[in-house]
């Protein structure tokens, strides 16, 4: 991407900031997290490593079902959820629906609890922006009620603390994030150890981390996973144009014992 390539599929001005602020913290202090002892990584299955957006301003689609996926991943169950509904069903809430203008974390989320996201097999993945016409079916009520057995059952402010981030992770946490986006933002070595800002907008999803504790994020332009230290990770917090949102698949945003009986890990 260069510069004259700006990505604006995420915008921070669009987001419902009313419902951000008002995200619970997570209960890192309650006696379930403070009993959790956490796997020592958590790394990323091979489908999250090719998502491809396409021509599409879908990446927060893409990331919001990553963070799902992950939520099946850890009660057991491995499939692919429609990275296109989650696109348009959250381009409705966000009143885009009909303009290939990006959508929203607040809205991705929004979706996530309200409706779910319905297997990839009932929708497929366009190669363009779809029609109406074709936006009605992606948008009918029965991929609507396919949706429902998918949702996210907590959402939570993302913790500051590094340690209680890796926490949140390996304790079957995902995080849909949206961040000030540039050519620059993911080095060609695919770590980021500073976060450098650039002029457009792109969301993405963190669903792993490695054993230094280095954040492991999944893209949606077909290159794959990288990685945020935590100096970067907390320049993102930190950056004003920032959105993230830690989802669960349990109310009481609990930790799982989960990845190392998990068949998809191995």
């Amino acid at each position: 991407m260069s510069d004259d390539e700006i990505l604006y599929d995420y915008d921070y001005d669009r987001e419902d900031h009313e419902f951000v602020n008002a995200i619970a913290e997570l209960p890192v202090k309650s006696s379930a997290w403070e009993a959790f002892s956490r796997p020592k990584e958590v790394t990323v299955v091979d489908w999250h490593k090719t998502e491809n957006q396409g021509p599409m301003g879908s990446c927060q689609g893409h990331s919001i079902s990553s963070c799902l996926e992950r939520l099946c991943q850890v009660r057991g169950e491995k499939i692919q959820l429609s990275d296109i509904f989650a696109y348009l069903a959250t381009q409705k809430i966000d009143g885009l629906l009909g303009r290939d203008r990006g959508s929203t974390i607040s809205g991705g989320c929004k979706v996530a609890m309200r409706y779910g996201v319905c297997p990839e097999e009932l929708t497929g993945y366009p190669r363009g922006y779809p029609s109406s016409s074709q936006r009605a079916k992606i948008l009918s009520d029965s991929n609507y009620k396919a949706a429902e057995p998918y949702k996210c059952l907590s959402i939570w402010k993302v913790p500051r603390n590094h340690e209680e981030t890796l926490d949140f992770i390996g304790g079957g946490g995902g995080i849909n994030f949206g961040i000030a986006y540039g050519s620059g933002t993911i080095p060609r070595d695919r770590v980021m150890r500073t976060f450098k800002p650039g002029r457009g907008g792109h969301a993405m999803a963190v669903l792993g981390y490695k054993e230094d504790g280095t954040l492991r994020a999944v893209n949606s332009h077909g290159d794959g996973e990288y990685f945020i230290t935590a100096t970067a990770w907390d320049q993102i917090l930190r950056h004003g144009r920032t959105t993230a949102i830690g989802v669960m698949g349990n109310p009481e945003g609990n930790p799982v014992d989960w990845y190392e009986n998990s068949p998809y890990f191995k």
